[in-house]
């Protein structure tokens, strides 16, 4: 059954098995390029997740910088999944504790940021 939490427990563990082998051959973030993105496809303006598999990648070989660069969210979606894999029951609670005012301020919040990053991106 796939759930959150299995869910988050399969993208932690392909992001570690990823950055085990990348580390062995020796990939380099700036040449992957593994599912062209259909907005970028047909706009040529690269969407807000654009560089979110690079930057999953320098994250798991270290480079937070390059990983900061490529898509500041990365580390929020790492984050995330890792809370999910491993504490699944705290984040649920935590998450239901707030009020519906809380979580959807919280979500129109980081839609904002993830917006403006974008869009401070492309000028």
């Amino acid at each position: 059954m796939v759930n959150h939490k299995n869910l988050s427990r399969v993208f932690v563990f392909g992001l570690i098995m990823v950055g085990i082998y990348s580390a062995w051959v020796g990939v380099i973030p700036e040449q992957v390029s593994l599912i062209p993105c259909l907005f970028h496809t047909i706009t040529n303006i690269p969407c807000p997740g654009c560089g979110m598999t690079r930057a999953c990648l320098s994250i798991t070989q270290g480079n937070f910088m390059q990983a900061y660069m490529f898509n500041p969210f990365a580390f929020l979606l790492i984050a995330l999944a890792l809370s999910v894999a491993l504490f699944p029951n705290k984040s649920k609670y935590v998450w239901e504790s707030l009020s519906n005012k809380a979580r959807n301020w919280i979500l129109i919040l980081v839609l904002v940021a993830c917006l403006s990053t974008w869009v401070f991106k492309l000028l």
